[in-house]
């Protein structure tokens, strides 16, 4: 059962407690049968309207980033679910971690995992995760948002939420991402932070070769990652 079920059907039984105790008191301005009909009728109306609502306002807090967001260090039992429950639809199954069996055992494994991999959370509901890999005097960074969350416009502040924490956390002098090129989606995302392309690439993964695009973002530029995506 979904979410907006169990909350229609959670509202259901709150106003069929209502009903019974209005009509127990005679609260309902009708006689006999009508009474119990009519409220009933009015009590899933009420219901389904306000699951609507409810269900509304939780799509409408996640298109626009709402919540606070944190990030901690990955934990095994983040890993797994990642690893093991997280899938993508269509051409974005490509970032199933099942789908790369070294990329997989990397996440899982706690000593190959060390200290790169970060989850984050919105109002302590894990929502993505990123790798950071220290180049010499710059930053490389991998990230995966939560299958369920993406293409509602959530990319920006999640971005905006890892640039920060590398911010406060690492000193480098550019950013750099690869970038699977068909995956135009995340390419805007990043453009709109303030990413450039630096070129393409063919990267061996996922059991054949795949083009990648090169971006990065400078030191300098980083501050409009923050003016772009109001972070």
């Amino acid at each position: 059962m979904n979410r907006n079920a169990r909350n229609i059907l959670a509202l259901i039984v709150g106003y069929t407690a209502l009903w019974y105790a209005g009509a127990m008191l005679n609260f309902f301005p009708f006689s006999g049968d009508s009474a119990g009909y009519t409220g009933l009728l009015l009590c899933a109306a009420l219901a389904l309207c306000s699951g609507w609502i409810v269900d509304e306002l939780r799509r409408t807090g996640k298109r626009e980033g709402c919540g606070k967001m944190t990030v901690e260090k990955m934990r095994q039992p983040e890993a797994l679910e990642i690893a093991d429950r997280w899938k993508y639809d269509g051409e974005y199954a490509f970032y199933d971690m099942t789908a790369d069996p070294e990329d997989y055992e990397e996440l899982v494994t706690p000593e190959k995992r060390g200290d790169r991999y970060f989850s984050v959370f919105d109002r302590e509901e894990l929502i993505g995760f990123f790798c950071v890999e220290r180049e010499e005097a710059d930053i490389g960074i991998g990230l995966g948002l939560r299958p369920d969350l993406t293409g509602q416009g959530r990319g920006g502040a999640f971005l905006a939420e890892i640039l920060s924490f590398v911010r406060e956390n690492y000193s480098f002098e550019t950013i750099r991402m690869e970038v699977a090129s068909f995956n135009r989606r995340a390419i805007r995302v990043y453009e709109r932070a303030g990413f450039v392309k630096t070129g393409t690439a063919r990267v061996p993964t996922n059991g054949g070769i795949y083009d990648f695009t090169m971006m990065e973002l400078r030191r300098q530029d980083e501050n409009k990652a923050s003016d772009k995506t109001g972070h």
